[in-house]
């Protein structure tokens, strides 16, 4: 189960898994940003083979309980009026709009950016934070 401490101030989270999100998107192209050296290190790739531990895109397997993000390639509809910052070991902050917090991910937009998701996992390595847009 996920550390709770992690995130602060976003809303309740809905009853999904990074794995359940990541399902019905198998198949399809998504890029994953991971740590490296000396800069972030991006893959583009189809996904395949999502399990509790980890996933894969293209030839790179990713474990869930590194640090990592995905970038999704289809637009997203609507957001919650929340803006979040997602903070991961070895990646740095990411901002954006949040879309839904998960069990164990947050999906956000990133700002700047393009209106497609980036799925965030909640792991030892992140920490995020939500503020309600003011009216």
């Amino acid at each position: 189960m996920v550390p709770k401490n992690n995130i602060h101030g976003c809303p309740a989270p809905q009853n999904i898994t990074l794995v359940q999100r990541l399902q019905p998107l198998i198949g399809r192209t998504v890029t994953v940003f991971q740590p490296g050296f000396p800069r972030l290190t991006k893959t583009v790739g189809k996904l395949s083979n999502v399990t509790k531990s980890s996933f894969t895109v293209g030839t790179t397997v990713v474990a869930m309980q590194t640090s990592f993000y995905i970038v999704l390639n289809e637009r997203v509809k609507r957001t919650l009026p929340f803006e979040v910052s997602a903070t991961a070991e070895d990646i740095g902050e990411l901002r954006g709009t949040l879309i839904r917090v998960g069990r164990d991910f947050v999906e956000f937009i990133q700002t700047p950016g393009r209106r497609v998701p980036t799925l965030f996992p909640l792991n030892m390595f992140t920490e995020v934070n939500c503020e309600g847009e003011e009216e």
